[in-house]
């Protein structure tokens, strides 16, 4: 009985000192996880395929907002559809602040960019002051790039 004692006793405190390093170590690892910024990153190309950073708008929105891109050129045309060939809405001058157009969705799918029927990909974007709806830049880092902190 001493013995099943003594091992019950050795099995508890071996368990409890794994469970206090779990505990001293897992608030480091969380800790560095959410400080690590998400940016987007271009391809090769310069092509923003994901519109998601970890700059948001500071609004009120039922449907919540979306990440911050600035304006890198002159002009940037904002177009009524996803493609080179729709009809520009408005243009959007350089070191404009942009909002993601952010939809109604259950998954990562209203964070990823429409593509045209080259396979381009155009981000749905509003400026935060305006009360029109979504227009679509190139989503390229010649055009437009992340604010980030």
């Amino acid at each position: 009985m001493d013995n099943f004692l003594n091992t019950c006793l050795n099995t508890i405190a071996i368990s409890l000192k794994h469970s206090m390093l779990l505990l001293a170590v897992l608030p480091l690892t969380l800790g560095q996880a959410t400080v690590q910024a998400q940016v987007a990153v271009p391809d090769r190309q310069g092509n923003y395929y994901r519109n998601e950073t970890n700059v948001q708008a500071q609004r009120a929105s039922r449907y919540g907002t979306g990440s911050l891109w600035q304006v890198v050129v002159e002009s940037l045309n904002c177009r009524q559809e996803a493609s080179i060939e729709s009809p520009v809405k408005r243009t959007y001058l350089a070191n404009d602040i942009l909002e993601v157009q952010i939809y109604r969705g259950g998954s990562d799918e209203v964070l990823i960019n429409a593509r045209d029927q080259n396979g381009r990909p155009w981000m749905p974007v509003r400026d935060g002051f305006s009360s029109e709806g979504a227009c679509y830049v190139r989503a390229n880092s010649r055009f437009i790039r992340p604010v980030v902190k």
